[in-house]
């Protein structure tokens, strides 16, 4: 019995499409998640209560993409592909909700990173921070950017083996499903 790939039945154009497919919902998922970030206000009043709530819906939406992700990944056609796909939303949705703190963290205090931060800065601050290049073109300066940054880099470690532990296991899980689920006749054949 001769295992085929799951793309074997499928022409150059069909794969060319599957995958064209898959990285438009992918680019489309970045372009909501950057303008949800971009509402992210960059005038802060002072008050705690403003942070704090946009954490906390940052925090419920992340657990909503998540979730759907992996339902995605355990229904998808191709669930190695759809894994793909879920790994680079989870991040950007991930960095989002530490850009957002960047933002309004350098909202509050203009002096609290070396450069003040826009939305798109700030995207930019957390992607270093957690594939862990630290250019040096933004540091944070203040106590207060300082510990969102530690928390940051503290939380990214289980983040990426979490992320990748779910996410690859899910696709493994729905591969292996859909195996056993054909009739042998016809998993004889792929």
């Amino acid at each position: 019995m001769t295992q085929t790939p799951a793309f074997a039945h499928y022409s150059t154009w069909q794969l060319a499409g599957i995958i064209f497919g898959s990285v438009m919902r992918g680019a489309f998922g970045i372009a909501v998640i950057l303008w949800a970030l971009s509402l992210v206000p960059e005038q802060v009043d002072g008050s705690i209560a403003l942070p704090i709530g946009v954490l906390c819906i940052g925090v419920v939406v992340y657990i909503y993409i998540f979730r759907r992700q992996i339902h995605k990944i355990q229904h998808a056609r191709f669930p190695s592909l759809r894994a793909i796909e879920a790994m680079v939303l989870i991040a950007a949705a991930f960095l989002a909700i530490f850009a957002a703190v960047y933002v309004m963290q350098s909202a509050s205090n203009p002096a609290s990173f070396t450069e003040p931060l826009d939305h798109f800065t700030a995207f930019y601050f957390a992607l270093t921070v957690l594939a862990t290049v630290g250019f040096g073109d933004i540091t944070p300066v203040s106590d207060g950017a300082r510990m969102a940054c530690m928390l940051q880099m503290a939380i990214d470690i289980g983040f990426i083996a979490v992320m990748l532990k779910v996410v690859s296991s899910t696709a493994q899980k729905s591969i292996l499903a859909r195996k056993s689920s054909k009739p042998d006749s016809e998993s004889a054949e792929s």
